[in-house]
C-alpha cells in the first residue's frame, strides 16, 4: 500500500490537503449558518430607552470634592458615562459628637454632605433600572466607582425619576 499523503501534499495522490480543508471549513460554516437562522428560535425582544434623573448622595467629603463636582459634568461608574450633572447642592455634615457623658449631633468642620443630579439615559426590565444598558442603580444603593472628571467618590443613590 503506498503513502497516504505523497510528495506534494496530496490525499491518495488526488487531493490536496489544503483544499480538503478549506471544503471542510465551508460545510462547517453552511451548518453552523442553517442552525443559527433555521433551527435557534428568533427573539423579538426590543428594549426602549427611557431619560433619568436620579440624585447621590455623597457624605463626609472634603470641600475639594464639594468644589470639584460641576453642573455639566459627565459621570462615570466602573468606566461607563451614566450621566451628566444638572444640580450640585451641599450642607454641611453632622454627626454624633459626645462628650462628658452626653451626645449631640454637631456640625463637622470641613466636611459635606454633596447631593448630585444626574441625567442620563436608563432601560427598565422587569423593575431593574440599568443606567447606560450596563450600569444598575436602585434606591439605597451605593457605588464606590463613581466619579467626574476631577472627583471620585463612593455614593448613595437617593432618588430616580424615570421620564418617558
Amino acid at each position: 500500500m503506498g503513502k497516504l499523503i505523497d510528495g506534494r501534499g496530496r490525499l491518495g495522490g488526488k487531493v490536496s490537503v489544503i483544499d480538503l480543508g478549506i471544503v471542510l471549513l465551508v460545510v462547517m460554516m453552511l451548518i453552523g449558518a442553517y442552525v443559527k437562522f433555521m433551527v435557534l428560535p428568533q427573539t423579538d425582544v426590543t428594549v426602549e430607552s427611557v431619560s433619568v434623573r436620579y440624585t447621590l448622595e455623597i457624605t463626609n467629603v472634603r470641600e475639594w470634592t464639594r468644589n470639584n463636582i460641576r453642573e455639566g459634568d459627565a459621570v462615570f461608574s466602573a468606566g461607563v458615562h451614566v450621566g451628566t450633572v444638572v444640580n450640585v447642592e451641599s450642607e454641611p455634615f453632622r454627626a454624633i459628637v459626645s462628650g462628658d457623658g452626653e451626645a449631640w449631633w454637631g456640625v463637622v468642620p470641613e466636611r459635606y454632605i454633596v447631593l448630585v443630579e444626574v441625567e442620563g439615559t436608563a432601560t427598565v426590565t422587569d423593575g431593574r433600572v440599568l443606567v447606560s444598558r450596563t450600569v444598575p442603580i436602585g434606591v439605597g444603593n451605593s457605588s464606590s466607582a463613581f466619579s467626574t472628571r476631577y472627583a471620585g467618590f463612593s455614593a448613595t443613590i437617593r432618588e430616580i425619576v424615570l421620564y418617558d
